[in-house]
C-alpha cells in the first residue's frame, strides 16, 4: 500500500510541477518580448532622428561637391589643358602648371572632395590628389584598372556612376602608410565645346564622412555605410562588417542575432536614393539580455519557493484524502464480491467524499438494473443483425431476378444477322432491381417480324411478373394470329380472366412484311411512334390509341398500316423517356426526345439509341429514376440487302 501511495503521490505531484513550470516559462516569455519590443522602439525613435541627419546631410555634401566639379571643369585653366591649348612643350608645362594650381586651390575649398581627376577618351588622366599631382599624358600610365576604365568611359552622357570602394593603392599606383582603404568614386562624361569630351572623376574617401556621424556616436550602437553592391563605405568604431549581405537582410526585422563575434546585436537600416547608399545602424543587445537573464533567474526563485510552501500542504492534505480513498476503496471491494451493505465509516469532512459514500450504495441497485438493460440490448442487436440478414437475402433475390428478367428479353445483338433487310436494337433501363417494361421481337415465318414494346402498370417483382406473363401470352397468340388486333384483344381477355391485382399493360405491337416494308400496327394506350422517312427528319407519328390491355374485358382494337421504303426508320420507346425529371421537376417531354433523335438521325439504331440514353441522362442529372427507360428502333433497308 505505500507503494501504491508514493506512486499516486509522484502521479499527482507532476501535473502541480509541470504547470508551475509552464507558468515559469510563459511569464518570462512574455516578460522577454515585452521588454525586447519596448527596447525595440525606443531604438527605432533614435534611428529616426539619426537617419534623418545623415538624409539632411550626406547627400546634400555630395550633391554640392559634384556641382563644384562641374563648375571646376568649366574654368579656364581646366579646359584650356584639357582642350591642348598650347603651341608646344614649354606652354603646356605652362598649362599644366596653371591647372595643377587651380585644382590644388578648388579641392582645399570643397571639404566633401578627397581628390579631383579627369580622365581624357584616350585614358590619360591629369588632376589633383592630396599625396601629388596627376598629370599622366600616357594613357598606359593610367593607375586604374582596365574594368573601372571602361566603366568610366562607357558611362552616358551626364549620369553619374559610383565605383568603389577601393584603395588609394589602385588610384595612386603604390602602398603607403598614408593611404586611404576606403574611396568612393563619383564619375560622369561631359562633353564641352572648350575641350570636347571630358570624364571627371570625384573621389571621397571615409574621413570625410567623420564630423556626419561624430554626433551620432552614443558608445552602443555601430554605424556602417554601404555601396549599392553590399561593399562597406565607411563605420565607426574599430571593426568591420565582415558579412554586409546578412547584416542588411536581417535590419529592420524587429528580431536579435549574433554577429559575427557572437554578441547579440540588432540592426536597422534605410536607402539614401542619391546615391543609392545602405546605412545600418548595429546596436549591441548585450546590456538588455543581462536585464532579461536577472529578471528569469529571480522569476524562477519566487515560483520555487512557492512551489516547496504548495509540496507541504499537498503533502499534509494528501495524507488525509488517502485515508478516505482507502475507506471508499474497501467498500467498492465488498461490493464487488456481492456484499451490498452500506458502508460503515467516520463521518466525511470533504464534500467530495460523502458524495462517493452516497453514490457507491446507489450503484448496487444501479448495477442490476443495469444488467437487465444490457441483455435487452443484445436482444435487440441480435434481431437487428437477423434484419440485416434478411435485408441482404432480399437484394440478393432481387438481383437474381433482375438477372432473371434481363435474359428473358432478347439481348443478342443483331438479332438476325442474315437478314441484311433489317436492322434491329433495343434497350431497356429499370428504375428499380425489376422493372415492368419490356420489348420483344421474333419473326413469325420467313417474312414476317413481330415487333413490340409494352409498359405494365406496376414496379418492381409484381409490375416484373406480370410483364413475364404478358410477354408470354402475346407471343403465343403473335405466332398463331398473324393479326395485330385479335392479337390484342385474345392478350386482353387472357390477362383480364384473373386479373386480381388489377394491373394493366399499354402496348405498341407491329408485324412488318419484310419483302415489301408493309408494317401492320395497332397501339393500346402506349406512347406515338416516332417515324422518319428516307431524307427526312424524325416526326411524331400519332396514330389512334385503343384502351389499354388487361383493364377491361370485351375491348375491340383498330390496326393501320405503315408502308415503309429503305432507309426509313421507327422508334417506339416507353414512357420512362418523356416522363424523365430534372431536379427543377421539369419533364424530358417529346420535343426534346424528337430533337435528340434529330441529331444522329443518320446513325445506327444501336447508335440513335445509346444518343438518347445520354441526352436524357445529361437532361435528369442527379435526380432519381422514377420509371423504366425502354427504348427499340428498327431500320427498313430492303430486299436489295437480301443475302444471294
Amino acid at each position: 500500500m505505500k507503494i501504491k501511495f508514493s506512486s499516486l503521490r509522484i502521479r499527482m505531484l507532476l501535473p502541480v510541477f509541470l504547470m508551475m513550470l509552464t507558468i515559469v516559462v510563459l511569464l518570462t516569455t512574455l516578460f522577454s518580448r515585452a521588454y525586447i519590443k519596448m527596447i525595440l522602439q525606443q531604438e527605432q525613435e533614435k534611428n529616426a532622428s539619426g537617419f534623418e541627419l545623415v538624409s539632411r546631410s550626406i547627400p546634400p555634401m555630395i550633391n554640392e561637391s559634384i556641382e563644384a566639379t562641374t563648375r571646376i571643369m568649366s574654368e579656364e585653366a581646366v579646359f584650356s589643358y584639357a582642350g591642348h591649348r598650347y603651341s608646344g612643350a614649354a606652354e603646356l608645362i605652362h598649362a599644366r602648371i596653371r591647372c595643377q594650381d587651380y585644382l590644388r586651390r578648388a579641392v582645399a575649398l570643397q571639404d566633401g572632395i578627397y581628390g579631383l581627376l579627369f580622365m581624357k577618351p584616350d585614358g590619360s588622366l591629369f588632376g589633383t590628389l592630396p599625396e601629388g599631382n596627376f598629370f599622366l599624358d600616357d594613357p598606359q600610365l593610367n593607375p586604374l584598372s582596365e574594368e573601372m576604365r571602361s566603366q568610366i568611359l562607357d558611362a552616358p552622357l551626364g549620369q553619374t556612376i559610383w565605383s568603389g570602394p577601393v584603395s588609394g593603392v589602385s588610384i595612386y599606383g603604390f602602398d603607403s602608410d598614408n593611404m586611404p582603404q576606403h574611396i568612393m568614386i563619383a564619375s560622369w562624361k561631359s562633353v564641352n565645346a572648350n575641350y570636347g569630351e571630358l570624364y571627371a572623376l570625384m573621389l571621397m574617401d571615409e574621413s570625410i564622412f567623420n564630423k556626419h556621424f561624430s554626433i551620432l556616436q552614443d558608445g552602443e550602437s555601430t554605424w556602417h555605410l554601404f555601396s549599392a553592391d553590399q561593399s562597406e563605405i565607411y563605420h565607426t568604431g574599430n571593426n568591420t562588417c565582415l558579412n554586409p549581405e546578412r547584416l542588411i537582410s536581417e535590419s529592420n526585422s524587429e528580431t536579435i542575432f549574433k554577429d559575427e563575434d557572437g554578441h547579440s546585436v540588432c540592426a536597422f537600416s534605410m536607402t539614401m536614393t542619391s546615391p543609392e547608399w545602405t546605412l545600418v545602424r548595429e546596436v549591441s543587445m548585450e546590456a538588455y539580455e543581462q536585464v532579461i537573464r536577472l529578471v528569469r533567474q529571480r522569476v524562477a526563485i519566487i515560483a520555487g519557493v512557492i512551489f516547496l510552501v504548495g509540496l507541504a500542504i499537498y503533502e499534509f492534505w494528501l495524507k488525509k484524502f488517502m485515508r478516505q480513498f482507502n475507506t471508499l476503496l474497501n467498500g467498492i471491494v465488498r461490493m464487488g464480491k456481492g456484499e451490498l451493505d452500506p458502508i460503515a465509516a467516520d463521518p466525511f469532512t470533504i464534500n467530495e467524499f460523502e458524495t462517493m459514500h452516497q453514490e457507491i450504495d446507489r450503484t448496487s441497485l444501479a448495477l442490476n438494473h443495469q444488467m437487465d438493460t444490457i441483455r435487452r440490448m443484445e436482444r435487440e442487436q441480435m434481431e437487428q443483425e437477423n434484419k440485416i440478414k434478411e435485408q441482404e437475402r432480399i437484394v440478393q433475390e432481387l438481383t437474381t431476378a433482375k438477372e432473371i428478367q434481363r435474359s428473358a428479353l432478347p439481348h443478342i445483338f443483331p438479332p438476325f444477322p442474315e437478314r441484311k433487310e433489317i436492322d434491329l436494337f433495343a434497350s431497356m433501363n429499370p428504375a428499380r432491381d425489376v422493372g415492368g417494361d419490356f420489348y420483344d421481337y421474333y419473326l413469325l415465318d420467313d417474312d414476317h417480324l413481330c415487333l413490340l414494346i409494352a409498359d405494365v402498370s406496376g414496379k418492381g417483382i409484381p409490375g416484373a411478373l406480370f410483364m413475364m406473363i404478358s410477354k408470354r401470352i402475346l407471343e403465343d397468340f403473335a405466332r398463331s394470329e398473324r393479326n395485330v388486333s385479335r392479337i390484342l384483344e385474345k392478350t386482353n381477355e387472357a390477362l383480364c380472366d384473373n386479373n386480381q391485382a388489377e394491373m394493366f399493360i399499354t402496348i405498341w405491337i407491329g408485324i412488318l412484311e419484310i419483302s415489301t416494308g408493309r408494317l401492320t400496327v395497332a397501339n393500346a394506350g402506349h406512347e406515338y411512334p416516332v417515324l422518319k422517312k428516307t431524307h427526312c427528319c424524325f416526326e411524331l407519328y400519332k396514330d389512334r390509341h385503343g384502351f389499354v390491355v388487361g383493364g377491361m374485358e370485351n375491348v375491340h382494337y383498330k390496326e393501320y398500316e405503315l408502308q415503309l421504303s429503305p432507309g426509313d426508320k421507327i422508334f417506339v420507346y416507353t414512357d420512362g423517356v418523356p416522363e424523365a425529371t430534372n431536379s427543377s421537376n421539369e419533364m424530358f417531354g417529346t420535343e426534346r426526345m424528337v430533337r435528340a433523335l434529330n441529331t444522329c438521325a443518320d446513325e445506327s439504331p444501336e447508335a440513335i439509341l445509346k444518343k438518347v440514353k445520354e441526352t436524357v441522362d445529361a437532361f435528369v442529372g442527379d435526380s432519381e429514376q422514377f420509371d423504366d427507360l425502354t427504348m427499340m428502333c428498327l431500320e427498313y433497308k430492303g430486299t436489295d440487302f437480301r443475302t444471294g
